[in-house]
């Protein structure tokens, strides 16, 4: 600058136009010369982003391309926004994860300039300006097709020879009667392969009632079914119907479908604490599959149910693990980033149990495989993103007065507020606490001072001062608690004890108290210093909050009256913000007005009864979102454009507007899912009762119909079923009847030769089903037949779950109990489900610790299955009361013969051969008829589904 004064006026006046020209010339410049300036610099990404390879399927060679971006949804460039241009910031280098090129050295600097020049200049590219970037997302893949009922094939024309059989035709009369046989014997013909006989009797009661009720037929049931006169079919078709009808029936099937959900009755992680009103939703599941609720209806209800007066539905939502605060922690951008992660959580629910699509794939970037976007993705989050993991009130009455009074109350709360909201302040006063709001402003110094003039009030009492953020930085939080490193100070009251830090120690209670002088003063204030700079809009403060509901009165008579807080981002520059000794330029009846509103919204806060005291399910609590954003790499730190709520683009139908309430955003989703002209939901859940039925799905990977997952065994098949299922209301019990009584389905389980199987060329998992394939029971059907066959079984149904665990510490361990009585003696799926933890027996039997979807529980063997089996103490007990049972129903002068075909005819639903029965005879004889019990308990038939 002294330079500057002592030049002559005149040369500087030249500088300045000078200056001045050079801008202007800038701006006058030549127009980038595109072919000689820019294409030769775009030519040298060509390797990877051109006409023959499209890393990040992008291509820089095409001016469409860049406009829509590769694999992260988002332009790469924006022509007038270089700002924009998520190109600029990779070829910068600005991010060294994505740096372009990623080895290397990065674009010159004057490349880098003209790159921006370009793009600021509108990015012109002679011959492609009318080009526009492809929006619309398509696939061929055949899950993604409409669903065409196809022709069910003319059993007549079908001949299946086995090889070395001389028989050329199969039974027609029993494989014409069920359309999935023509398919099944279609495909066998082309492999030249025959079915297997018809199982006997005994087998196929065994079998079905096992599969649909999880638990074997009785003695009586199985001589009812082997002495019914009628046609094998008719008797069996009857059969099936009764067992669709027992409450059994729900009990089994639920258990499928809250595998792929990973329900559970702890929240996981270290601290895994029980979620004690979770089970309301397991209730739902079994009634929704015993009523044969249409699957349809079950799909909304699981996303909507709160709108359709059915709480306990939208359990489903919640189901995944979450951490407790205390594993999250503080910082702001892990609270973010755990809210975003049980987000996911949801989508993964959604898109594997009624899609069957890994959309979760495309949070970070599209999906590599699968036609999903990082837009669908995060469309899918706009329709959640209201979603809370937490307590509702269960509206087990819907005609419950309570929740029309609550209702009523808090529809009024919320008419206040915002009525309230236009006034420069507002106060909102409880018994407990009282805050001040105000439009949101940055601070760093917050300070409150007070004006007292009555004496005899010994001065004004805090034992907590907290002031709240803006939700954008993440979450709405109190930001003056000293942990985040807020400090406190005050006018010198209590400063000699120490009592500042009271202010926002986080504590409540007359121990944790500052108090102010008992004359007003006007330094009477105390003050809290942020960190940093934190958008702002209310303060909180209380005095013996834990004690303010038991002594209202008490608490209210030290209670802050007259009052003003400030707010400073320097030191001593205070701005105020709420004033409670004058009417802040409002009009004496608009001071009136607002007073009447408070004193209205503290009296209903007060007096509206406690959702806490109505029943509660942990079914997910619901808000209204702000806007969402795509987040680029799935950093929740790194929020790019608005996303509306949507679905899946390569499917359609489903746009809704971002300020859709939220309710409408999870019942359009859920009908949009639902809907028969979705090609996923029907192929997915008819390919899921498949698999439960035979083992193994038509798709064998149930939860990926995408281009990863496994093509259909038999496409036809699966495409008529997934017809007959929307044309026949969504009936699960109809489609559970149409598979268990088709020929396929009762056929023997006897294998072929290996040289037979060699000969035909079929591999041996049975994946033709030219035969049925037995495999071992789950876990939970063990246990309940071991149950059911000693006689102990406890049918009561419903409600809280028992536990099969003691107590543990906060971050212990689930351990099982060393002694189990009759209170455990429910099905098992009644018994909580604690997430990672080990029950002592049946864990070894491949149950899901339901840390993850499960779409396919393991299928393992190991010697643990054969020790648990044989030695637990569970089963010793249980094996002597299956003993006690035989003994009495085969009275006291029963041989030890007549006690071994007893044995049998409980626990293996057949007669013993002639040699089964002298064997099992000599060990009754020999030691017990407990021993033999344990014996016959722990044979491969027990535990297999024949």
């Amino acid at each position: 600058m002294r330079v500057l004064k002592a030049l002559h006026p005149f040369y500087l006046f030249s500088i300045l136009v000078i200056t001045l020209a050079n801008i202007y010339a800038e701006d006058k410049a030549s127009p980038i010369d595109f072919k000689k300036q820019i294409y030769p610099i775009l030519a040298s990404c060509f390797d990877c982003h051109g006409e023959d390879k499209q890393k990040s399927r992008l291509r820089v060679d095409r001016r469409a391309s860049l406009l829509r971006g590769g694999d992260y949804s988002q332009p790469s460039i924006v022509p007038g926004k270089p700002e924009e241009s998520y190109l600029l910031s990779v070829i910068s280098g600005k991010d060294p994860e994505m740096r372009m090129p990623p080895k290397g050295d990065l674009l010159k600097a004057e490349d880098v300039a003209l790159l921006t020049r370009w793009i600021r200049e509108g990015a012109n590219w002679p011959g492609q300006m009318t080009d526009k970037p492809q929006e619309e997302v398509t696939s061929d893949h055949w899950s993604l097709q409409e669903v065409k009922r196809p022709i069910v094939p003319s059993i007549t024309q079908i001949t299946a020879p086995r090889q070395g059989d001389s028989e050329n035709q199969v039974n027609l009369k029993r494989w014409s009667r069920n359309p999935i046989d023509a398919f099944i014997l279609r495909k066998l013909s082309k492999y030249k392969v025959k079915p297997s006989p018809q199982a006997d009797r005994a087998t196929l009661l065994r079998r079905v009632t096992l599969d649909l009720t999880g638990l074997p037929p009785t003695p009586k049931e199985q001589e009812d079914f082997l002495k019914d006169p009628s046609e094998t079919s008719e008797a069996y078709r009857n059969v099936v119907k009764r067992l669709l009808k027992s409450p059994r029936y729900g009990e089994r099937w639920a258990q499928h479908w809250l595998d792929v959900i990973r329900y559970a009755d702890t929240r996981g992680y270290e601290y895994n604490s029980v979620r004690p009103n979770a089970w309301p939703y397991r209730d739902y599941v079994i009634d929704a599959f015993n009523n044969d609720k249409p699957w349809d209806r079950f799909i909304v209800e699981q996303l909507a149910g709160d709108s359709l007066g059915v709480d306990p539905a939208t359990g489903f939502l919640v189901t995944a693990p979450l951490p407790t605060p205390q594993e999250v922690g503080e910082e702001p951008a892990q609270i973010k980033l755990t809210r975003y992660n049980s987000l996911d959580e949801i989508v993964q629910n959604i898109s594997v149990s009624m899609l069957g699509l890994t959309v979760g794939c495309a949070r970070c970037h599209n999906h590599k495989f699968d036609p999903v976007t990082m837009k669908d993705y995060y469309g899918l989050i706009a329709c959640l993103e209201g979603v809370q993991y937490k307590e509702r009130p269960w509206r087990k009455n819907g005609n419950d007065h309570r929740f029309a009074e609550i209702r009523k109350t808090e529809e009024r709360i919320a008419q206040i507020k915002k009525t309230l909201a236009h006034f420069p302040t507002w106060r909102e006063s409880s018994v407990d606490k009282t805050s001040e709001h105000f439009p949101s402003v940055p601070a760093r110094y917050i300070r409150f001072t007070v004006f007292e003039t009555d004496e005899k009030r010994n001065g004004v009492a805090f034992d907590e001062i907290e002031v709240y953020s803006r939700p954008e930085i993440g979450h709405r939080q109190n930001v003056a608690l000293a942990r985040k490193g807020a400090k406190a100070t005050s006018s010198g009251a209590w400063s000699k004890s120490g009592r500042e830090k009271a202010l926002n120690d986080g504590r409540f209670g007359g121990k944790s108290t500052w108090i102010s002088a008992k004359r007003p003063t006007p330094d009477n204030w105390v003050q809290i210093e942020l960190p940093g700079i934190v958008s702002i809009d209310s303060v909180t403060w209380s005095r013996d909050r834990h004690l303010a509901k038991k002594y209202p009165k008490e608490h209210a008579v030290r209670l802050a009256r007259e009052y003003q807080i400030e707010v400073a981002v320097e030191p001593g520059q205070w701005k105020l913000v709420v004033s409670r000794t004058r009417s802040e330029g409002l009009a004496m009846n608009e001071v009136r007005q607002r007073r009447l509103l408070e004193q209205e919204l503290s009296q209903l806060q007060t007096q509206r009864p406690a959702r806490s005291k109505l029943p509660q399910v942990f079914a997910g609590a619901f808000k209204q979102p702000g806007p969402t954003y795509l987040f680029h790499r799935g950093d929740p730190q790194q929020a790019k454009n608005k996303v509306p709520p949507s679905g899946l683009s390569v499917i359609g139908g489903l746009e809704l507007g971002e300020e859709s309430p939220e309710h409408e955003r999870r019942l359009a989703l859920a009908q949009w899912i639902a809907s028969s002209k979705n090609p996923l939901t029907a192929r997915v859940a008819v390919n899921r009762f498949w698999h439960h039925h035979f083992g193994r799905g038509i798709v064998t990977t149930p939860g990926d119909f995408g281009t990863q997952g496994a093509s259909p065994s038999h496409p036809e098949l699966l495409d008529w079923l997934a017809a007959e299922f929307v044309n026949k209301n969504w009936s699960v019990k109809y489609l559970h009847e149409l598979i268990v009584t088709s020929a396929t389905y009762c056929q023997s389980n006897r294998p072929l030769d290996f040289s037979e199987q060699k000969k035909a060329g079929i591999s041996v998992d049975d994946s033709l089903l030219w035969r049925f394939p037995p495999r071992r029971l789950e876990a939970e059907a063990i246990r309940d037949s071991l149950l059911f066959v000693s006689g102990k079984l406890d049918f009561t149904a419903g409600g809280p779950g028992f536990s099969v665990y003691g107590t543990k510490s906060a971050f212990g361990e689930w351990k099982p109990k060393t002694k189990l009585g009759p209170k455990t003696w429910r099905r098992m799926i009644y018994m909580q489900k604690m997430r990672a933890a080990d029950d002592g027996m049946f864990k070894v039997f491949d149950l899901p610790d339901c840390g993850q979807v499960m779409t396919l529980r393991g299928e393992s063997t190991t010697p643990l299955q054969a020790l648990n089996m044989f030695n637990s103490e569970f089963l010793y007990e249980h094996a002597a009361y299956l003993g006690a049972r035989v003994a009495a129903e085969c009275g006291a002068d029963a041989t030890p013969e007549k006690l071994a075909e007893r044995l049998f005819l409980i626990a293996l639903s057949r007669r013993p051969s002639d040699s089964e029965r002298r064997l099992v005879a000599a060990v009754i004889r020999e030691d017990s008829l407990t021993s033999a019990s344990r014996a016959v308990l722990n044979t491969n038939e027990f535990l297999i589904l024949p």
